[in-house]
This record gives structure tokens, sequence and C-alpha cells, in this order.
């Protein structure tokens, strides 16, 4: 049977998963309680993985978000390989975060190749830990919010969970979301892509040896241990997060109060 629009969306934003045809992690990252007891509203700041399958049915509500600007954190081959589509009074800016390490399409291909004779098991926790320190997309997505009219904000990658993932960790961390609920956010992305994780885990698994599929498994997977990296990175690289805030973007201690201002209710 199938479902009707008005059906389909009837859950967001109670639900803040917004079900989408054509994106399995789409998210309104507003409801979220701060640590002085105010609540970040919804509709200022959504999360997502690529958006490149949206259907039609996609596309009309995604129009009702009123999203006004798009940060696209992948570098340019994954972008021109799956476009985002083209949207009319929408702001887009592409800033790659992170220096791809591969040209691949798929993981059939990587393992026909040599690609992860350079990877360690390690991999993606050391790729946490130089995500949040001197990151140009970083720097730009946290000028962006600052300006009311730049909201609401979308930001995304290919699976919307570790360049978005610590995006979001962020955002939420300069409006004061204490960092036990951040970790709830960024882990949620465990249960929005099991499905697909399970799948292409499936697929690719007769492709690899065992220490490939290790691999594999930290790279699509979601573990608590990569966010707390990052956070780790900040401390160690800092002493503190208002201590980071204040000097790797400039956002004081004033602007994250304004910014707060009209972000939270």
């Amino acid at each position: 049977m199938e479902i009707s629009t008005a059906n389909r969306y009837a859950t967001y934003p109670t639900n803040r998963v917004v079900p989408f045809i054509g994106a399995n992690n789409f998210r309104d990252m507003g409801g979220y309680k701060t640590s002085d007891g105010r609540t970040v509203k919804f509709g200022l700041f959504f999360r997502s993985d690529g958006l490149t399958g949206l259907t039609d049915e996609d596309m009309n509500f995604f129009k009702t978000l009123n999203i006004k600007y798009i940060i696209d954190y992948r570098d340019e081959s994954e972008a021109q390989k799956n476009p985002d589509p083209i949207l009319s009074n929408v702001t887009y800016e592409r800033i790659q975060t992170i220096e791809q390490n591969n040209q691949f399409d798929t993981f059939e291909e990587m393992a026909r190749s040599n690609f992860f004779k350079n990877l360690s098991l390690d991999y993606m926790t050391e790729l946490y830990s130089k995500l949040p320190l001197n990151n140009p997309a970083y720097k730009r997505l946290m000028q962006i919010i600052q300006d009311p009219n730049n909201l609401g904000l979308l930001h995304h990658c290919t699976f919307g969970k570790d360049r978005t993932g610590v995006g979001a960790a962020l955002i939420l961390s300069a409006l004061g979301v204490p960092k036990n609920t951040v970790m709830e956010d960024y882990l949620l992305t465990k249960e929005t892509m099991k499905e697909f994780t399970e799948k292409v885990f499936q697929q690719i698994s007769a492709h690899f040896d065992d220490r490939g599929l290790q691999i594999i498994e930290n790279i699509i997977g979601i573990k608590e241990e990569f966010l707390e990296t990052a956070f780790q990175s900040i401390t160690n690289t800092y002493g503190n997060i208002d201590a980071y805030f204040a000097h790797e973007f400039g956002l004081t201690k004033e602007k994250r109060q304004a910014l707060q201002s009209f972000c939270l209710e």
C-alpha cells in the first residue's frame, strides 16, 4: 500500500528524523535541551547524508522546511559523481573537510586496489582527531550560523555520519547542549543508517579478508569512541571547549551568547 505524502511526513518534527524516500539520515537538530534548560529550536539546523536520491515527493516536502543554506562537506569528485539537486532560493556552498585518500566509487573497487594496504585499524580515530582542528569547513560553518538570515541551514556529506557528525557536534556544543546529549545525536546515525550499513556489509563481505572487513566495519560504523576522540583532541589542544571556540573560530563568550539568543527558546 502506497503511503501518501501527508502520512509519510506526519511524524516530523515529533520525530526529528525526516523520513525521506531518497535519504537515510536526514534529520532536524532541534529539540535538544541545553545545560541551562533552554531548547534548540526546530527548523534551524538540519543534517543529512547525500541528497542525490531525493524523489519529487521528497523535494516537495523539502521546500516546506525553509532551508536557506546548504553546506556540502564533500570533495569535488564526490559532489560531481552524486550532485546535490539544484534548489531555488537556497545558497549552496561546498567546503571540503578532509583530503580524500581514494577516488573509488565502490568498496569492491577498493578491494581490488592497494587502498587498504595504507590504512590501519585506527584510521577512523586518527581521522576524528584531525577533523576539529584548523578545518576550513568548520571555520566557515561557524561564520555562517552566526547570521540568523542564513538559517535554516543544512550541512551534509556522503553518509552524514563523520564529517557531518563532527559538524553537528560543534553546532550543538556552541549552543550549550551538554556533551552526553551531543553524543546521543551522533549515535542516532547508528539507527538511521542501520539498514544501509548492513546491506553494504553483506554486499562487500566476499571481497575482503578479515583485516579488510575490520577496516570496512570501522569506516561505515558509528562508534562512541570516534566522537570522543574528536572531543579529546579539542581538550588536548585548547584545554576546554570554551577556549576552543574562542581561539579556533573567534566565537567568544559574547558571540556564543548572541548565537544562543536566536537559536534557543
